[in-house]
């Protein structure tokens, strides 16, 4: 009889998930909320790659103790994999609305820059960007807040060259001048 610990992963070794696998874990979290389970060809077509490459990242998940997969059946997160793809998934949330209705960016946008965040900031920083993500979507001041940047533009890059060369980051009237053209 072989010992099914000696394949898993210790929980400090999950910890080292890379943003491929997150990602996967992520897919597989949405499509059981909708779908009840996930699909190797749902899983391919979400994460835009083969088929043969899902299977492979099943059986690493697999082996992590992360989902519980067989060839050709449906999959299931186990509840360390959902309580990951659950984070991840909230993560992407806060930074898309973000993206989306505090900077205005356009959808693909939003959820590109969102995907690639979500694996970096760390968890106090994504709750206080959740609260502040959640303050901002009750209250109106913020929403024409492109046009009152244009208003104020001179006065505001006035402040932040100030604050750079207080930290001595501006040197020169080139740099202060690239500076405006960034923000302009």
């Amino acid at each position: 009889m072989t010992e099914e610990r000696s394949t898993k992963q210790t929980p400090q070794e999950r910890k080292t998930l890379s943003p491929a696998l997150e990602n996967y874990l992520e897919i597989i979290f949405l499509e059981e909320a909708k779908e009840g389970a996930a699909r190797a060809s749902s899983i391919a077509d979400a994460a835009k790659v083969s088929r043969s490459t899902v299977t492979s990242t099943l059986k690493a998940l697999k082996s992590m103790g992360l989902v519980e997969y067989a060839p050709y059946s449906l999959i299931h997160l186990t509840e360390e994999g959902r309580r990951i793809g659950r984070d991840i998934a909230h993560r992407h949330i806060i930074f898309r609305e973000f993206f989306l209705h505090v900077l205005q960016l356009d959808e693909t946008q939003a959820d590109a820059v969102a995907c690639e965040l979500e694996h970096v900031v760390p968890p106090d920083v994504i709750r206080r960007w959740g609260q502040f993500v959640l303050y901002l979507s009750n209250r109106d001041f913020w929403k024409n807040w492109q046009e009152d940047y244009r208003l104020e533009r001179l006065e505001l890059i006035g402040t932040m060259t100030k604050i750079f060369q207080d930290m001595g980051s501006l040197d020169n009237q080139e740099e202060v001048q690239e500076l405006a053209r960034k923000y302009r």
